[in-house]
């Protein structure tokens, strides 16, 4: 006799279909698990028996053969403990089941009582299902969210695939063999949601000009990189722009869904509502944890549709800040190993702040800096012009007038509602943007292409010639020219301007990384 299930494998981000073949064979009594397996799947065959044998299924002494097809792909994951034990359960079963085991994809790890625990990448192996045209999936009840969540986003996963979800494997087998149906349980996410909140600016004291920035960066989608003293407010002010970025578009919270889905048995509560990822990796970070790797997205896919926050951003290394430049061009992380190659999204708003010399104190009025000149070219060196070129917006943050202490000391000092107010001017400035966006094919302004530019501009020819002219004496890089129209176009939607008007090209160059140098007096970049 022979038993078939099916469950799926990744090949990076893609799932390939894996039957699970079960039968008895001559030789030695025991469970044989064959077709390159890993060391984690091989002890899913044990916990696959153990369950069984605690609900009353006798295995025998016989030697039984499980093989995973097809046999050259590599298999690994927790997910296969499930077909693992349904396969075996069909063979020591003396009735047929009700449901052809082979029509369903099954995945979900198993503890030894037989509970089903949830696995990474439920939804990926749900899309297999679809793609195949199976009749349907059986998850661990864990996993409901994100596949609910999938089935929201996209009409293309309202097929007719069912998705069952179940919490022990005695409710999978009395499906299977008695259409038992999985009872339906209303989960209170409330405790979970209150515990992602972010925190926003009610707690933050904003000039007027990083009211302006605020805004400009959450509509834009523009990159940016903010220097200044030590306590300025510059990792503060970046940890709070996502409580006002706009929501992921449909797309990108499908992408940002997988990729979370592969990196972690339970997908956080703000991915499943829409809301911008916010990944802050720390500057000791490896190439792997930040580029990611042939079976595992990194923080730079992971911050798909929202930020990516590096802080201190000369500490990291050289050769990881310079192989960010393909990836925040185009949009996409290319792995290629020897024996797998992959592509993760990885299209973000790339956030980063730095002091102005090492010990921080350069240009302060409340310190001195006591940098020599050589650690100052070489501390500025250690971000490369490349990199410069590649960010819209830098700024150095104003230090405080006064002490923070006296922002703080009277009872309801800090501003309430400041978030509030900074979401409707996104909102408003978004709508004024939209129907513009809509008609370049574009998410927001930071992705206007160079030759839709002059469109966006709503310019005639002459004014967008005076307009470039701005640009002779900086002697900028087209790449920087392109990067300051853009944040131009953002500043004239800020102001409900149709045209880009001179005052925001002059005050979109002074957001460039040479004017802003120049201004510190750096030389060394």
């Amino acid at each position: 006799m022979q038993t078939l299930t099916r469950t799926a494998a990744l090949e990076g981000p893609n799932p390939i279909i894996i039957d699970v073949e079960c039968c008895t064979t001559s030789g030695f009594a025991g469970l044989q698990l064959v077709g390159n397996t890993s060391d984690l799947l091989r002890d899913g065959k044990e916990r696959a028996k153990t369950a069984l044998e605690k609900l009353g299924f006798k295995l025998g002494h016989k030697r039984i053969l499980i093989n995973l097809a097809p046999a050259d792909l590599r298999k690994e994951g927790n997910h296969f403990d499930l077909p693992i034990a349904l396969s075996l359960a069909c063979l020591a079963s003396e009735k047929p089941p009700l449901h052809t085991a082979a029509d369903y994809l099954f995945a979900a790890e198993l503890s030894l009582d037989g509970q089903l625990r949830p696995i990474r990448a439920a939804v990926p192996l749900a899309l297999a299902a679809i793609k195949l045209g199976l009749k349907g999936i059986v998850l661990a009840s864990a996993n409901a969210p994100e596949i609910e969540a999938m089935q929201r986003l996209f009409t293309d996963a309202q097929t007719s695939v069912e998705f069952l979800f179940f919490e022990q494997l005695r409710d999978v087998l009395a499906w299977l063999y008695e259409d038992q149906r999985p009872l339906r349980r209303n989960e209170d996410h409330e405790e979970r949601e209150k515990a992602a909140e972010s925190v926003d600016f009610d707690d933050m004291h904003l000039p007027a000009e990083m009211k302006q920035l605020a805004i400009a960066c959450a509509v834009g989608r523009h990159s940016l990189l903010l220097r200044g003293s030590p306590g300025a407010g510059k990792s503060m002010f970046i940890t709070r722009l996502p409580s006002i970025l706009p929501p992921m578009n449909r797309q990108e919270h499908f992408q940002a869904l997988q990729t979370y889905s592969m990196y972690q048995n339970f997908v956080p509560i703000p991915i499943l509502k829409g809301r911008p990822p916010f990944r802050h990796p720390h500057h000791s970070s490896s190439p792997q944890a930040l580029l990611g790797t042939a079976v595992e997205p990194g923080d730079l896919s992971l911050a798909h549709g929202g930020v990516l926050f590096l802080d201190e951003l000369p500490e990291f290394r050289r050769d990881l800040l310079e192989a960010l430049r393909e990836p925040l061009e185009n949009g996409l992380v290319n792995i290629s190993r020897a024996q797998k190659k992959c592509q993760w999204p990885a299209r973000v708003q790339f956030l980063a702040a730095c002091n102005n010399c090492p010990c921080g104190w350069y240009g302060s009025k409340r310190h001195e800096c006591r940098c020599p000149s050589n650690r100052l070219v070489a501390y500025w060196a250690r971000i490369s012009g490349p990199i410069l070129d590649r960010i819209d917006i830098h700024f150095n943050v104003p230090e405080l007038e006064q002490p923070a202490i006296q922002l703080f000391a009277s009872p309801g000092n800090a501003p309430k509602g400041q978030t509030g107010k900074l979401r409707e001017s996104v909102a408003r400035c978004a709508e004024f943007a939209a129907a513009r966006h809509a008609g370049l094919g574009v998410r927001a302004n930071a992705e206007i292409s160079a030759d839709q530019m002059p469109a966006a501009s709503a310019c005639s020819a002459q004014q967008f010639e005076a307009l470039m002219d701005i640009f002779i004496p900086l002697r900028l890089s087209n790449r920087a020219i392109l990067r300051s129209l853009r944040v131009a176009r953002t500043l004239a939607d800020l102001d409900g301007s149709e045209a880009i008007r001179t005052q925001h090209v002059r005050k979109a160059v002074s957001w460039q990384a040479v004017v802003a140098a120049r201004e510190r007096g750096e030389t060394g970049t």
